[in-house]
């Protein structure tokens, strides 16, 4: 079985990197989305209700305050102290401000506790104290409150914080139900990259460490026929010791058997 050829012949090694890299994708997008799916789905951790807050601006009961000295316009949360108000006594006017035609609206905020916030918020500070939320602009995109005065009975005072980063219980829910039912398709891709990245290793698909790879891997099982290797024979030349021309040997006399020679001038003897 041999990968196929063109483009995906041509990039298979980076095909099943990125197919070995969902694995860990997929096993561990599952339990992350599983656990954050759970978290929402229950309201604890990081989703739970808002506990605490920083007021942008406190102020007593019947004072008129501008919005925008404390918070942002148009998202934002009032919050009266004790938290064991009775929210029913509660009243919170507002006025836009006089625009170019001197005209200037003026209404009344919704006294309800807004959702995805705890019975009793903390604000932060040296003190802490404990405040009940009242009313909420979140998400209504109401930017014409531009004065703000609110009464209460046994209200001490009132604060002004910011709505941001408050969840509601149906986007909470929502969002929950959509990642816990996204956990098991992740994880079912993980399992199927697994299933895949063991196959190619055990048909040796998967490119070797320094190996080119620009051309298809045969499988380690198949076996190509190849021809036994033939010693190359050479003729032996047989050994024939070299002659060499040699000097005839000259016998020297010897002196024992050798006779004088004659000498004409010599005395007789």
């Amino acid at each position: 079985m041999s990968m196929p050829t063109g483009f995906f012949g041509r990039n298979a090694h980076r095909f099943q990197t990125v197919v070995a890299m969902w694995i860990f994708v997929g096993f561990g997008g599952s339990l992350l989305f599983g656990s954050f799916g759970l978290m929402l789905v229950t309201g604890t951790g990081m989703f739970a209700d808002k506990a605490s807050f920083n007021p942008g601006l406190e102020f007593s009961a019947g004072q008129e305050v501008k919005i925008s000295d404390g918070v942002r316009p148009g998202n934002f949360m009032v919050l009266a102290y004790p938290a064991t108000v009775d929210l029913s006594t509660v009243e919170c006017a507002w006025k836009s401000q006089v625009y170019s035609t001197g005209e200037q609206r003026s209404g009344n905020l919704d006294i309800a506790r807004p959702d995805g916030v705890a019975e009793a918020l903390t604000a932060y500070g040296a003190t802490p104290r404990d405040f009940t939320a009242v009313a909420s602009t979140q998400g209504s995109g109401w930017m014409e409150p531009d004065l703000l005065t609110c009464t209460g009975e046994g209200v001490e005072s009132f604060a002004i914080a910011s709505a941001e980063g408050i969840q509601t219980d149906q986007f909470r829910l929502a969002t929950g139900v959509a990642l816990l039912l996204l956990a098991p398709v992740i994880f079912g891709f993980g399992l199927l990259a697994l299933h895949f990245t063991r196959k190619w290793r055990r048909h040796g698909m998967f490119p070797q460490p320094g190996a080119p790879t620009h051309y298809p891997y045969p499988p380690a099982h198949q076996q190509y026929p190849t021809t036994p290797s033939v010693q190359q024979q050479y003729p032996v030349q047989p050994y024939v010791q070299q002659q060499y021309p040699t000097t005839p040997s000259v016998p020297q006399p010897n002196p024992t058997t050798t006779q004088p020679e004659h000498n004409p001038y010599a005395p007789p003897s």
